[in-house]
């Protein structure tokens, strides 16, 4: 495995770490009545499905830029179909805690989004990737 790559997922294993004893704070006190125990393996999808997009994505950006496009938007539509899917059978399955969990599914989409596409523009961007 690549250095970038190993990097990638020690910061996102950080990212996750962090994201689970933020939130676990978060609602044993100021969140009580929002507290859902699905939350943790909310963060789990998260790492797993961006370790593995992050790892097909920098390999197919050492071919050709028009192999590394498709894939790009292949995996942008997996990724969204998969989140909206997940949303939609948590929701329908459980009303009552619904609100909280769009709520924390969308913050963990943005902050996990965020690294992401930071983190492989700043890898296209170097030379390291030919």
């Amino acid at each position: 495995m690549e250095k970038s790559n190993k990097r990638f997922i020690k910061s996102l294993g950080v990212i996750s770490l962090v994201l689970l004893v933020v939130s676990s704070l978060l609602f044993a006190t100021l969140l009580k009545n929002w507290m859902n125990y699905f939350f943790p393996f909310v963060i789990v999808y998260f790492f797993l499905f961006s370790s593995v997009q992050h790892l097909k994505l920098t390999k197919a950006a050492q071919g050709k830029t028009r192999d590394f496009h498709t894939n790009y938007m292949a995996w942008f539509g997996i990724r969204l179909f998969l989140n909206l899917s997940f949303v939609i059978v948590y929701v329908l399955l459980n009303r009552t805690q619904a609100l909280s969990f769009v709520l924390f599914f969308a913050f963990c989409y943005v902050v996990y989004t965020a690294y992401e596409v930071s983190s492989l523009s700043k890898i296209l961007r170097s030379d390291n990737v030919k």
